[in-house]
């Protein structure tokens, strides 16, 4: 039954946002592959964000012309479905090429990626890439070699150190320590050489000398004048 020319119009304008959004598109022949093997092969699209879309030639080829692309007829040859990769522009081409090692009608054609259209062999090149989240994991094993490395560098010497100190103590008479030395006696303290300079100029009081002495020798002397005059 002949689609309805409004209708053709929704699934043009549905297949232009695809062509937009997708990082890359790739055409596939699916011809003679059974309801189960399509099945299974959009839902392993799925979980990678991609889509296997059915429409006719004439549509798929005026959506690339709308986004400024020519799709050559023998990209779009046979019985063709469109595989829009939303995220990875790897991950479409690769799943078809898995695919098709199993299921053997199953072809893929060229496709578009950066505003290009790709042939063929462009797509199995593409479809040959590590995907985004391998380059990922291989990036992130790049970035921690240099740190376990880093890490064994500076553990083995304090790992080698350890074990010579435990072979050292294994050697030893049980119950003997290592001597631990002494800690050094602190000089006397040194009296300040003002103070013993003092000291040592300070003369010595004798009894004669002393001002009391003195004093006493006035006082008796004072009161035998006072005698005598009385």
């Amino acid at each position: 039954m002949p689609i309805t020319k409004q209708k053709k119009e929704e699934i043009l304008q549905e297949l232009n946002e695809k062509f937009k959004n997708a990082k890359s598109v790739a055409f596939g022949q699916y011809a003679g592959m059974t309801v189960e093997e399509l099945s299974n092969m959009r839902r392993e699209m799925r979980e990678s964000n991609v889509e296997f879309k059915v429409a006719k030639k004439t549509l798929l080829k005026l959506a690339a012309k709308e986004n400024g692309l020519e799709l050559p007829n023998e990209v779009v040859e046979g019985t063709v479905g469109a595989v829009f990769s939303y995220d990875d522009p790897s991950v479409g081409p690769k799943i078809v090429k898995d695919t098709s090692k199993k299921v053997k009608v199953l072809q893929l054609m060229g496709g578009i990626m950066d505003g290009a259209v790709l042939s063929v062999a462009d797509m199995n090149e593409l479809a040959s890439l590590p995907s985004r989240d391998m380059l990922l994991a291989k990036f992130m094993m790049m970035m921690r070699a240099p740190l376990t490395q880093f890490h064994g560098a500076i553990s083995s010497p304090l790992s080698s150190f350890a074990r010579a100190m435990k072979a050292y103590a294994e050697q030893m008479p049980a119950g003997e320590a290592p001597a631990t030395p002494e800690p050094a006696a602190a000089p006397a303290e040194e009296a300040p050489a003002e103070v013993a300079r003092e000291e040592a100029e300070t003369p010595e009081v004798t009894p004669e000398e002393s001002p009391e002495t003195d004093t006493s020798a006035e006082a008796e002397e004072a009161a035998g004048d006072e005698s005598t005059e009385s």
